[in-house]
């Protein structure tokens, strides 16, 4: 008798150890279903940004400018988290309102997650890897392709590079308006948006893994003289004094996201052949771009090879992400990111 029931305890406790596990397995289900209603990949990867940098600014030594980075970067996570919040799950407001809302937003969190980088950079490192990146150049490629540039130094050669220097800010804007705002919200909406937000933010972690102010300033006493350029010199080195970060030199992402920009539109157009001709005008501006960062001076050569290898690298992965995001949101009986119902 006493064996019995001690084998129906044992019955009975199992049952609802079972019920237990079921039960967490069931809330568990139930959170990660919440989140994938407020939250897409391009949301996680722009949090997921913010919280990393936070984590080195927190190893970085005490300062007022650490400080205000923190509260920066905190502020920017809760305002993330909120817009996402707001989008998917404030159904009382108008879809295309939320719609053009969540848009904005984006582009405005990688604008200033870009203009942050000019105190955040040197408080999270106040090295300066100048002398390895050379070191690479001279061991890779035996030259220093900054310097050797010298040679095409004449007013016509430093205008053209110029110009194309200056069109990346245009091709930003444009590659944006035209994903986002002109064509149809889908998967290629949320293949630009995850491209993007992986080329900025590995590219701009990159930065603080590797310091560097490049050749124009640490290479300045090698020069025979400064750049003969004109009126899109000048634009270029006003904008860059303005709101550049200053140490944002491995990798290049002036070279990273034209080409990823170009890249993108060639696999757009292998559903819509209207998209041919302008990938073939990103490639070619991407080209001249990739050129003038060396011969404008702002770049090393180890720089370009990184920002290449970071936008075929998200090039290929990024469609991959997106399927496997899509099949994911289907399991968990969730809309697509861009459908706001």
């Amino acid at each position: 008798m006493q064996e019995r029931l001690t084998t129906d305890c044992d019955k009975d406790a199992g049952s609802r150890g079972l019920v237990d596990v079921e039960r967490a397995g069931a809330l568990l289900r139930d959170a990660l279903r919440g989140l994938v209603a407020m939250f897409a990949l391009q949301d996680a990867i722009l949090i997921g940004y913010l919280a990393v940098t936070t984590v080195c600014l927190l190893g970085a030594p005490p300062s007022e400018v650490r400080a205000e980075c923190v509260l920066r970067n905190l502020a920017g996570i809760a305002a993330l988290v909120s817009l996402c919040v707001f989008v998917r799950r404030a159904t009382f407001v108008p879809r295309l309102l939320r719609s053009v809302v969540y848009r904005l937003s984006l582009v405005g969190a990688f604008l200033l997650n870009y203009l942050s980088l000019r105190t955040l950079l040197p408080t999270v490192r106040s090295d300066s890897l100048d002398a390895e990146l050379l070191h690479l150049d001279l061991l890779l490629f035996r030259v220093e392709p900054a310097l050797w540039m010298e040679r095409f130094n004449t007013r016509p050669v430093v205008e053209w590079f110029s110009f194309f220097y200056f069109s990346y800010f245009f091709i930003c804007f444009l590659s944006m308006a035209l994903a986002v705002w002109v064509a149809r919200l889908g998967r290629g909406t949320t293949e630009y948006a995850v491209g993007t937000s992986l080329v900025y933010c590995i590219g701009q972690l990159g930065y603080m893994a590797v310091p560097a102010y490049g050749p124009i300033q640490a290479l300045s006493h090698l020069y025979q003289g400064p750049l003969d350029g004109g009126f899109f010199w000048g634009c270029v080195s006003s904008v860059v004094q303005a709101g550049g970060a200053m140490k944002d030199v491995f990798p290049s992402l002036h070279t990273a996201a034209p080409l990823w920009f170009a890249l993108y539109t060639f696999h757009r157009a292998r559903t819509d052949r209207r998209l041919f001709w302008p990938a073939v005008v990103a490639a070619f501006f991407s080209l001249n771009i990739i050129i003038s960062t060396m011969l404008l001076r702002w770049h090393y050569a180890v720089d370009v090879v990184a920002g290449v290898a970071l936008a075929v690298g998200v090039a290929w992965l990024t469609p991959r992400l997106v399927r496997w995001e899509e099949g994911f949101r289907a399991r968990m009986d969730q809309p697509q990111p861009w459908s706001f119902r």
